[in-house]
């Protein structure tokens, strides 16, 4: 008589735990990547979202044959018609956790001067160009800005270091063309 065995299928004890323990491992040092990453791609898409905000100021200028402003602000931007005054649009830049730091517009001026750092009034020392009084870039009916001259906008991602590469980002607005280009990286001091 012979005696057939079974073969048992299937895993240890031992084995789902060293599976568990591996995983676990991975996964710790993966995570602070991903949250790295995930605020970078807030920066990159807050450019962006500049950038087409600008354009699409543009656009409608040509299009409504009228002055369309675009207010710069710190955390958002807003546009409205010189023509009637009614605001068009608002957009905002994403809310932090943290107050003293946001993905913010640093800087616009036609000067293409690069800023430099201030400490914020409340003492902090983050890095900070302060609430700059409001930067009205104007399009006329013919696509360029109201005063001839090019405007340089700057973002800043303050919760990355200064000297990551997507910390800081260049937005340029042509003046006699209006053309918008916002596919430049600029280290801020």
């Amino acid at each position: 008589m012979v005696t057939l065995r079974k073969t048992q299928a299937g895993f240890t004890l031992t084995e789902t735990m060293v599976v568990v323990v591996i995983l676990s491992i991975l996964a710790a040092i993966s995570t602070p990547l991903l949250t790295r990453d995930n605020t970078a791609r807030k920066g990159r898409d807050w450019a962006k979202i500049v950038a087409q905000t600008l354009q699409r100021a543009r656009f409608q200028a040509l299009g409504e044959r009228t002055n369309i402003h675009v207010l710069l602000y710190r955390t958002h931007i807003e546009t409205y018609r010189q023509s009637d005054g009614r605001m068009m649009s608002s957009v905002f830049a994403p809310v932090a956790d943290d107050a003293t730091k946001t993905i913010a517009i640093w800087d616009a001026n036609p000067t293409q001067t690069l800023p430099t750092a201030r400490k914020l009034e409340n003492g902090t020392g983050a890095p900070d160009f302060g609430h700059p009084p409001t930067n009205d870039i104007i399009f006329t009916p013919l696509g360029a800005t109201s005063t001839g001259s090019s405007w340089w906008i700057y973002i800043r991602n303050e919760f990355l270091e200064s000297n990551h590469p997507d910390a800081s980002f260049l937005i340029t607005v042509g003046g006699l063309t209006g053309n918008v280009s916002s596919n430049q990286k600029v280290t801020l001091q």
